[in-house]
């Protein structure tokens, strides 16, 4: 009897593990449903326009098939330097109304991603952060390795650094990614397709 019990517990333990493990990387079909696309305009950014730095990012959006079905896959590469002390580079939507209003209600974000092995954040921007000190939540990926984020956003902390805010989704003004500071300096090369909102 004691044996049945104890591979019961681990049966038990392995399948909450398998759930924990699918929750934090996205797996599977998600906690939060099959969302909403996100609409809008890519845009990127770096250090060069706002702090006199040097590190540099391009994105080609381009169609691609994948598993049969034709998406629009943002293909981000650049390369962050130490010019600027704090080197950085991103990319980000200029979202529509639509998507704007989504935002505001979003019980999670998710993407899919093609990685190079660096770490990234994802920042969801609000208009009372006014030292850049966006909520963000930072992810790793493997080099050639497709992987789904799914982020509840509960996950989303402000750096210790800046002034504290509290994360109120009424005041967002974009969501965009963001080159990790662990690595810099370095080059990068990601594609991303699917950013979705669940409610």
């Amino acid at each position: 009897m004691k044996n049945m019990q104890k591979v019961l517990a681990l049966v038990l333990c392995g399948a909450l593990c398998v759930v924990m493990i699918s929750c934090a990387t996205g797996g599977g079909s998600g906690e939060f449903g099959p969302g909403v696309l996100a609409v809008g305009e890519w845009n990127v950014y770096n250090d060069r326009t706002s702090d006199g730095g040097s590190s540099i990012s391009y994105l080609n959006i381009i169609e691609e098939v994948i598993d049969g079905q034709t998406k629009s896959v943002k293909h981000v590469t650049g390369e962050v330097t130490e010019q600027f002390r704090y080197g950085f580079a991103g990319w980000g939507l200029d979202a529509d109304e639509a998507t704007t209003e989504l935002y505001k209600t979003a019980r999670a974000l998710s993407f899919t991603i093609l990685g190079d092995g660096k770490r990234y954040s994802l920042k969801f921007k609000i208009s009372s952060v006014t030292d850049y000190c966006y909520h963000e939540y930072a992810f790793q990926t493997e080099e050639g390795v497709v992987e789904t984020f799914e982020i509840p956003m509960r996950f989303l902390m402000q750096p210790s650094w800046g002034n504290p805010a509290r994360l109120n989704q009424s005041l967002v003004t974009g969501v965009e990614w963001q080159t990790h500071e662990s690595w810099r300096p370095g080059t990068f090369d990601i594609k991303m397709w699917d950013f979705k909102i669940h409610q």
